[in-house]
């Protein structure tokens, strides 16, 4: 499925554009069962769960996030370099609608920030507040180039909370003067902009195969979760590699603290690691 004409003049007003059934759902059942897998590890119950929509799964994690928090976060860290957490972003469809929109080549793409987040209901600490992702990536000076791609892992309806995005945000440019901050010691910097009252704000429920596509200049914010369920969704940051102030870089392999404390409780020598792990 490619974007039609009027989707991407919708996109260029927009600075967003919302393309249903884009995905190949077998791939997303195949990342729910992977995470479905990985949180046995984790869980005292270890029953087979019905799928990811399994109430009983949700109230497991979100007891485990209250109980265990560092056990939540090596789930959380464990899950982010699945196999199939790319098979999603390197479908074929995905690709050619990406090249569409940013008129970029195939061979000409970077990406990075690909990640899989699990918003709790009534998350305040994650919660992420008015922002721009060009003032997080800084591949691209130009928030033009490029796009972000989010992706719902499962249904999500208003209570769920699915992305707010502030429509024709982007025709105001990158917003330098943003604010830095952190809610707490534990939680990561956070950089604020401040939203127009003159904005409407697009907020609609999304489905399995779903992507919202969004320039990098964009203002959008994380919508309220009030639901009793964990918000399972997929984002990715595209760039252009071709730009010739395209910014480098290198990413740094940090191994989960907890899990290394785990394996040094288990007896395990971990001297080699630790020596990577700085």
């Amino acid at each position: 499925m490619l974007i039609t004409k009027s989707k991407q003049n919708f996109y260029n007003k927009n600075g967003f554009v919302l393309v249903k059934n884009l995905l190949n759902k077998s791939n997303i059942k195949k990342l729910q069962k992977t995470i479905l897998n990985r949180s046995k590890n984790y869980l005292k119950d270890k029953k087979n769960f019905r799928s990811i929509y399994d109430k009983q799964f949700h109230s497991e994690l979100i007891r485990l996030k209250k109980v265990e928090p560092k056990k939540f976060g090596s789930l959380y860290d464990s899950i982010q370099r699945s196999l199939q957490l790319y098979s999603i972003i390197c479908e074929k469809s995905l690709i050619k609608n990406i090249c569409n929109l940013t008129k970029l080549k195939k061979e000409n793409i970077s990406f990075n920030g690909e990640n899989i987040r699990m918003d709790l209901p009534n998350d305040k600490l994650h919660h992420l507040e008015w922002h721009q992702d060009r003032s997080y990536y800084f591949q691209n000076r130009d928030g033009n180039k490029g796009i972000v791609c989010w992706i719902p892992l499962i249904d999500l309806d208003k209570k769920n909370g699915p992305l707010q995005v502030c429509v024709a945000s982007h025709k105001d440019g990158f917003i330098a003067n943003y604010k830095k901050f952190r809610k707490n010691k534990k939680s990561s910097f956070q950089r604020k902009v401040k939203k127009k009252n003159t904005f409407k704000v697009f907020s609609q429920s999304l489905k399995e195969g779903d992507v919202l596509f969004m320039n990098k200049n964009t203002i959008h914010a994380s919508g309220k979760n009030t639901s009793r369920f964990i918000r399972f969704s997929l984002q990715v940051r595209v760039h252009d590699l071709m730009d010739p102030d395209y910014l480098s870089f290198r990413y740094k392999i940090l191994y989960n603290q907890t899990d290394i404390e785990s394996m040094i409780k288990k007896g395990i020598n971990i001297d080699d690691l630790e020596k990577v792990s700085i």
